[in-house]
Formats: structure tokens, sequence, C-alpha cells
């Protein structure tokens, strides 16, 4: 673990925080299509944060 790695990590949970409301909001509103833009966002923001923790974990 080390400093770029932890920054990687946390930016990638801030990127994927950012996108929970807008796929939230798209979910819950009337104009729904599907598959979603909103929800493949978020869903590509998952996979990002999750490799970006695995590396986070990795011994340095």
């Amino acid at each position: 673990m080390n400093a770029a790695s932890i920054k990687k990590a946390r930016d990638e949970a801030k990127r994927f925080m950012a996108l929970v409301q807008p796929a939230l909001d798209h979910e819950e509103g009337e104009a729904r299509i599907w598959p979603s833009p909103a929800r493949s966002a978020l869903r590509r923001a998952s996979m990002d944060l999750t490799r970006a923790l695995a590396d986070m974990r990795r011994p340095s």
C-alpha cells in the first residue's frame, strides 16, 4: 500500500459516490429507459473502484 494507490482509491470512491444519486434519480423518474446511461456509468465506476481497492491492497 502506498500513497498513490490510496489516492487513486479515494478518487474512484468519490467518482462512484457522485454517480449514485443520478442513477437513483433515473430509476425513480417516469422517463426511464433501459439500459440507462446513469446505471451504466455507475456500474463502470463500481468496477473501477473495485480495481483501485484491489491495487491498494497489493504490497508495494
